[in-house]
């Protein structure tokens, strides 16, 4: 879940006309900004934090023990989480495919990547392994070698992808997404817009049917050491949990129709997508998945209004139209989202027991009555407004810098040609 693309990186153009396709297929200033997408990241990482809020929590067993918990939640909440989730694999395959330049290489690709997700990522994955120790709770070494690898996540036991720091699973399906970036991108440029099409309606299709097969066919068989801290027979057992929560192949399929809008919308056969249908269709979504089945409420449901969203704000960013994402208020959550997502856990859940503790001897109310409203809305914003201020040292002191160094390198190297532009196409169909 990295901040992947508030500004257009050299390859990407803009016709600023409100009634026709919009065409971004020549190159335009690197300081163009994607403020809307990047609105977008900011209101769907706080959707996170607040699922988190009400999903996960330590609390003190009657030896004075920190033990987790999870939290009874609304379905609504639940989706909440999902949806907000998976936005930002489409969104990040959308911006990476948008703003990686034709005169890229390699090895500077490469170095970006790692540069804007490793260092935030090692600084977090640290301080949790430092505060797992001082709590005194278990931690392996093959635990702590599968997350400063980013591998957690292709293990499907949840002590494993959930350990250490629980929301970095994430982390670990975007390393593979990154992988496999230069050579999908390479092929996917190269195909027509209408065999472009058909990919993504199969992508779209195995959304759906791959859960049904993995909870038909197979089966996650523990020997015995391994602890679940979510309940997951309503999303269809533990390997369906794990398939469509963490499974970096099964979750390829949102960033890879990221990708293909992307490349559709570059090649002017996309209509202009009011923002008002577009949100109208993920309000849409985002009911039916309320209601829909476990394994197709975490992704499936989702997808397509997610996708169409993508394409109307990148359409509004591109042409200069309104849109209230582009308020400062979420561009700057946008710019923090990823310090804000990496370290709320580490914050939340070893000091909200003792909040509840301290504030209960020194005000005489019982733990109980502050853990529920109004008492739980006055933490919830309090923590996040801590959160935020923990994001910005983060930010300007690691990510940024990071980022920044990381970028210079390799810039004289020849361009690959993996990142070659497509090939002049006349679309399958005129643009509108």
């Amino acid at each position: 879940m990295t901040n992947s693309g508030a500004c257009v990186e050299n390859g990407v153009g803009v016709a600023r006309n409100s009634t026709s396709a919009v065409d971004i297929s020549s190159p335009v200033s690197s300081s163009t900004r994607l403020d809307s997408l990047t609105g977008l990241r900011g209101l769907t990482s706080t959707w996170i934090y607040v699922f988190h809020f009400f999903t996960f929590r330590f609390v003190l067993d009657q030896s004075h023990h920190l033990q987790f918990v999870q939290l009874d939640r609304p379905r609504f909440l639940t989706m909440a989480g999902n949806m907000a989730l998976s936005s930002f694999f489409v969104l990040s395959g959308f911006v990476l495919t948008l703003t990686t330049s034709p005169r890229t290489s390699l090895m500077n690709f490469c170095a970006k990547r790692v540069g804007k997700l490793y260092p935030i990522y090692f600084v977090t994955s640290a301080l949790a392994i430092v505060a797992i120790l001082l709590i005194g709770m278990p931690i392996t070494g093959e635990n702590i070698a599968l997350h400063l690898t980013l591998l957690q996540s292709w293990v499907p036991f949840q002590d494993i992808y959930h350990g250490v720091n629980p929301v970095t699973w994430s982390l670990s399906t975007e390393a593979f997404f990154y992988v496999l970036f230069p050579l999908s991108l390479f092929l996917f440029r190269r195909l027509s817009t209408r065999a472009l099409v058909i990919l993504m309606g199969v992508a779209i299709f195995l959304e759906f049917a791959l859960p049904l097969y993995a909870a038909r066919y197979f089966t996650v068989r523990s020997g015995g050491d391994h602890s679940a801290f979510l309940t997951s027979g309503n999303n269809g057992g533990d390997l369906v949990y794990w398939f469509t929560l963490a499974c970096p192949p099964y979750r390829f399929l949102e960033f890879a129709v990221g990708m293909m809008c992307c490349l559709l919308l570059r090649r002017r056969v996309v209509p202009v997508v009011r923002q008002r249908w577009a949100w109208t269709l993920v309000a849409i979504g985002y009911l039916a998945g309320t209601f829909a089945p476990g394994p197709w409420q975490r992704t499936s449901v989702g997808l397509i209004p997610l996708a169409v969203l993508l394409i109307a704000l990148a359409q509004a960013d591109l042409a200069e139209r309104a849109c209230f994402l582009r308020m400062r208020m979420f561009v700057r959550l946008g710019d923090l989202s990823y310090g804000l997502y990496a370290i709320q856990l580490l914050v939340l859940l070893p000091s909200y027991p003792f909040l509840l503790r301290g504030l209960s001897a020194g005000l005489g109310i019982d733990e109980q009555v502050l853990g529920r409203a109004p008492w739980n809305l006055v933490f919830l914003v309090a923590y996040f407004l801590l959160i935020v201020a923990l994001a910005m040292p983060l930010h300007r002191y690691v990510e940024v810098p990071a980022y920044e160094f990381a970028r210079k390198l390799f810039r004289d190297r020849p361009a690959s040609p993996t990142f070659a532009a497509e090939r002049a196409e006349t679309p399958d169909r005129a643009a509108p």
